[in-house]
C-alpha cells in the first residue's frame, strides 16, 4: 500500500513481584524460550508496542515490515510513499492501536490493526527521533536543530518547543499525549506540558543524552547518556529515584522499557546486552546476551527494542534481526 500526501507541508495489574523478580536460572548462555527470524540479515531500526504483540522491523531499503509475535511472516509490509531514502525511526503507540515511521524527511501514521496508511506527511528540518501518543492521537518529532514539534493528528494543533539548545537526541510522549519527554545532544533533558510548552521538571547528563524513556503512568522516567550511565527520576519532580550504570565498559543502552506494577525496568544495549534492574532502587537482576545469526560479521548486535509480555515473559528485538522471548521468574537473589 502506498500512503497519499497530506494537505500539511510540514508535519506535515498485575501484582507486585518480589524484589528478587530474576531470569529462570543464572547460566549467562541461557537460551530463550522462543526464537524468531525477522530478517535473514542486519536490521536498521526495530520497534516493538508496550506487551511485545507487534513488532515493526526496518532493513533500510524496502518496507517496513510488522510482526506479531510467534508468527512466521510478517503481518504488514509498509511502503513509505514513493520514498527511495531509508526508514530510519520506527515508534508505536503505548496502546498496540498505532504506528509510525519516518526518513529523514517524511513522516507516516499507519494503524496496527487493520494494516492501513493513517498518513503520509513531509518536514523541513532533519528527522532525529519520535514518539506516538496511544491511538495514534498526537505525534511528536525532535529536529537535527534543537527543536521539537508536537502534532495533535486530530485537531491539527501544532506547538513548537524550543527549550533545546542542540540536537535532540530521543524523546517519549506519555500515553495521553499530555506530556512530553526529550533529551539533546548537550545532555539536557526536560519533561514539559504539550499543552502550552511549559517546563514540568529538567535535569542534565554529563555527557550527550542517548536515550529516554517514561512510564506511561507518568511516574518514572528513564534517561541515559553515551557513556552507558542511567538514571531513574521521579515524576512530576524529577528527583532522582536511583542511577545504574552498564556492569561491562565499553557498553550502553540502545532501549528501554518500565514496567512499574512489577518494579522492574528492562533496558537493551551494545554487544548483546539485555538486562533486568529494580526499577525502586537500581539494583541489578540479571543478564544475558540475545542471539546472533551465523552468517554475520562482526558476531555481535544491539539490542534494539524490549518489551514486557505480560507478568512472566520478556521479548527483545534486536541488530541481528531476531525476536526472542525470556522466561522470568522469582528468586530470592539477583544477579551479579
Amino acid at each position: 500500500m502506498t500512503a497519499r500526501p497530506s494537505p500539511f507541508s510540514r508535519l506535515l495489574a498485575g501484582p507486585l513481584l518480589a524484589l528478587g523478580l530474576l531470569l529462570a536460572g543464572c547460566d549467562q548462555s541461557e537460551p530463550p524460550l522462543a526464537r524468531q527470524v525477522l530478517a535473514e540479515g542486519s536490521i536498521l531500526a526495530a520497534a516493538s508496542t508496550d506487551d511485545g504483540r507487534f513488532t515493526l522491523v526496518s532493513s533500510g531499503k524496502g518496507p517496513v515490515q510488522v510482526w506479531m509475535a510467534g508468527d512466521a511472516a510478517p503481518l504488514y509490509q509498509w511502503y513509505q510513499g514513493q520514498e527511495t531514502d531509508p526508514v530510519v525511526l520506527l515508534a508505536s503507540g503505548p496502546d498496540g492501536k498505532a504506528a509510525a515511521t519516518a526518513t529523514e524527511r517524511t513522516v507516516a501514521l499507519w494503524s496496527l490493526e487493520s494494516g492501513q496508511n493513517l498518513g503520509f506527511y513531509r518536514v523541513e528540518q532533519p528527522l532525529r527521533a519520535l514518539a506516538l501518543a496511544s491511538n495514534g492521537r498526537a505525534l511528536l518529532l525532535g529536529y537535527q536543530n534543537g527543536e521539537v514539534e508536537y502534532v495533535n493528528l486530530a485537531s491539527g494543533r501544532r506547538l513548537q518547543f524550543l527549550g533545546h539548545q542542540d540536537r535532540i537526541n530521543s524523546l517519549d510522549i506519555s500515553a495521553n499525549g499530555r506530556y512530553a519527554l526529550s533529551a539533546s545532544h548537550d545532555g539536557e533533558v526536560m519533561l514539559w506540558q504539550t499543552d502550552d510548552a511549559a517546563i514540568v521538571a529538567r535535569w542534565r547528563h554529563e555527557h550527550s543524552v542517548s536515550l529516554v524513556r517514561l512510564d506511561q503512568g507518568g511516574r518514572y522516567a528513564f534517561s541515559a547518556d553515551a557513556q552507558g550511565n542511567g538514571e531513574v527520576h521521579r515524576l512530576p519532580d524529577g528527583e532522582v529515584q536511583a542511577r545504574l550504570e552498564v556492569p561491562a565498559r565499553g557498553q550502553t543502552f540502545i532501549s528501554a522499557r518500565l514496567n512499574v506494577d512489577q518494579d522492574l525496568l528492562a533496558t537493551g544495549g551494545t554487544a548483546r546486552r539485555l538486562d533486568l534492574w529494580r526499577l525502586s532502587d537500581g539494583t541489578h537482576l540479571h543478564h544475558w546476551q540475545v542471539g546472533l545469526h551465523t552468517q554475520l560479521r562482526p558476531a555481535s548486535a544491539m539490542v534494539y527494542s524490549v518489551a514486557f509480555d505480560g507478568a512472566h515473559r520478556l521479548y527483545s528485538t534486536s541488530s541481528a534481526g531476531l525476536g526472542e522471548t525470556w522466561a522470568l521468574t522469582n528468586r530470592d537473589e539477583h544477579d551479579e
